[in-house]
């Protein structure tokens, strides 16, 4: 069921619906760019729905931890920040002129422990920021992991601050701002290597406020450790721009090329990087226009090519070609609208699936790779009563199995879902269901190179023979 109607607006526009028929809804909920709002109708939640022949995906129907803070969330990490030997979950707000009002729009970490993360922040920054993303990495390379906040809310002239990190934690006040001399409304960011010289370099996406909405893609370009406050390059195109990855695809040098998600009326594409500065304009575009949202990088079909995917209306998966991008597999959910969109293996058999976070609807969509092959329709579904603004992976109780973390706009939010042990843990590779030697070697290919989807038994973290015992007496009872 559609529990909201969902609309591309203004700020104008929506401060008009507010002053107007939209404050007799009990709830108006707004994205983080200004560009969605969503009006709750109460109608009852569905809920997680498993599609039938789920495949394994390793999620319950409820989730498993959860944050009961009303926050609006920009953007989400996973990262041990203290250095303590536990994940993190790093959460950044915006502020908006949802109804009712929010209060409070600071980052926050919660910080892990043997037990799972707390529910109760154990870091908030000093200031409020509309934060509209969050990436963690070292910039200044003191090997402490730094948070870089990319900021919106208005048109500004840094949108990216930057909290370095230490052996305890972030400091509570960025060290850095960015300096551009025309006002932007920052949206996304990637940190990337752009010009294979051993540090991370920021890309970032935005726009403007009409009757200038349009901004160019910045590059804040790291020099030996200390990021340059003034953009080294920027496109020649100023456009609406919201997500950016990254991956080399010329194959004639190291340097990584951009690849750029775009709003309503522009294409999103990919931009090439021959010399360690990318081009101003796009080598590839996607054929059609769309309101994309997020853009992630991987090699989904196996066949060692990076495919390119947009979260859009639906998400889309792109085969990237002498000729350009070709379309490969377009989502089919009950209702679409990407807030946030990840390519992560998620059932741990050592391929790419799909998780898409919907504003409008609040749904979590996981989209299950079956070899090469992802599902069209959702194999498995979470229906939050909150509009949905982020989504991302990483082990929080220690186990060695990512866990999926869901953010929104709302009385809850973060959600996360552990994973959980596999009904037949022997069964690694496909078909489903079926026990092999190709299971077999799955699980030798896997223990060798360390990988989770081997280590079977506790204690997780170490590849020792008590996995090997636990493959073997999985494989020998068979598939339930």
């Amino acid at each position: 069921m559609n529990r909201f109607t969902t609309a591309a607006l203004s700020v104008p526009t929506v401060l008009t619906l507010l002053a107007g028929s939209a404050v007799g809804q009990s709830v108006v909920e707004i994205s983080e760019d200004g560009r969605r709002a969503a009006f709750p109708a109460l109608e009852p939640i569905e809920h997680a729905q498993p599609a039938e022949g789920a495949g394994g995906l390793p999620f319950g129907t409820e989730p498993d931890f959860q944050i009961d803070l009303r926050r609006q969330v920009g953007g989400l990490a996973i990262a041990d920040m203290n250095n303590d030997g536990f994940n993190d979950i790093v959460v950044v707000c915006y502020i908006s002129n949802s109804f009712p009002p929010y209060d409070d729009w600071r980052e926050m970490i919660f910080y892990g422990s043997a037990s799972g993360p707390s529910a109760t922040p154990g870091w908030v920054s000093d200031n409020e920021t509309h934060a509209g993303d969050v990436q963690i990495g070292d910039i200044n390379g003191d090997t402490h992991p730094d948070m870089v906040v990319v900021r919106g809310g208005s048109v500004r002239t840094d949108p990216v601050q930057i909290y370095f990190g230490s052996a305890s934690g972030p400091a509570t006040s960025p060290g850095f701002f960015a300096s551009f001399a025309r006002r932007q409304w920052g949206t996304a960011a990637d940190l990337v290597d752009i010009d294979d010289d051993n540090d991370l370099d920021v890309v970032t996406t935005g726009q403007g406020l009409s009757p200038d909405p349009f901004r160019p893609i910045l590059l804040f370009r790291n020099e030996s450790g200390t990021l340059n406050p003034v953009p080294a390059w920027q496109s020649a195109e100023e456009e609406i721009s919201n997500g950016v990855a990254h991956s080399v695809f010329t194959g004639l040098d190291p340097n990584p090329d951009l690849v750029v998600a775009k709003w309503v009326n522009f294409r999103s594409g990919i931009y090439g990087n021959l010399t360690g500065t990318p081009d101003t304009t796009p080598f590839f575009e996607v054929a059609t226009d769309d309101t994309d949202r997020g853009a992630a990088v991987g090699d989904v079909t196996g066949n060692g090519i990076p495919e390119v995917l947009f979260g859009g209306d639906p998400a889309r998966l792109y085969e990237v070609g002498l000729s350009g991008l070709t379309e490969i597999w377009a989502a089919s959910p009950p209702n679409g609208g990407t807030q946030d969109i990840r390519l992560h293996d998620i059932d741990g058999d050592g391929d790419l699936d799909v998780a898409d976070v919907v504003f409008s609807s609040g749904r979590a969509y996981l989209y299950q790779n079956n070899g090469g092959t992802l599902d069209s329709t959702p194999t498995w579904t979470y229906d939050a009563p909150e509009v949905g603004t982020a989504i991302t992976f990483g082990d929080l109780n220690n186990d060695g199995r990512d866990d999926l973390v869901v953010g929104y706009s709302g009385n809850t939010c973060v959600r996360v879902f552990y994973a959980q042990v596999p009904d037949c843990p022997a069964d690694l590779a496909p078909p489903a269901g079926v026990l092999d030697l190709a299971d077999v070697q799955a699980f030798v290919g896997g223990f060798v190179a360390q990988d989770p989807i081997a280590d079977l038994a506790a204690p997780f973290g170490v590849f020792d023979l008590a996995d090997v015992q636990a493959f073997v007496t999985s494989f020998n009872a068979g598939c339930p």
